[in-house]
């Protein structure tokens, strides 16, 4: 549980312009990601030798889409997340961990 009062946190405005506010360089729920981001994200499937899925349903079709095309490539592809994901639902393979992400991850960096 959180504890901490953000009752009086600002966003910073934009310097350049004063109107907006200073978004970062992410992709939020509901965004739509932007094309080189998506080109970008493919090559590095196709380049890969397997994929990581880490806490993620993978609900969101495009993060699937990498899971799918990893999958066409005949990658290993393994999943940490807590819960099925629609990979498997759609029969994709996967080396699942049912587990939290942040045990497992704590773990593997301590190797």
């Amino acid at each position: 549980e959180l504890e901490a009062d953000f009752g009086g946190f600002e966003v910073p405005g934009c310097p350049g312009c004063g109107e907006g506010m200073i978004k970062p360089d992410v992709v939020f729920f509901g965004d739509v990601v932007p094309e080189a981001r998506k080109k970008a994200a493919m090559d590095a499937v196709e380049g890969a030798s397997g994929v990581l899925v880490v806490g993620s349903s993978l609900a969101v079709l495009s993060s699937f889409r990498l899971v799918e095309a990893a999958d066409r490539l005949g990658l290993p592809i393994a999943v940490v997340n807590v819960g099925e994901t629609r990979a498997e639902r759609q029969g994709i393979e996967v080396i699942k961990i049912e587990e939290q992400a942040g045990p497992v991850l704590a773990a593997l960096a301590a190797i």
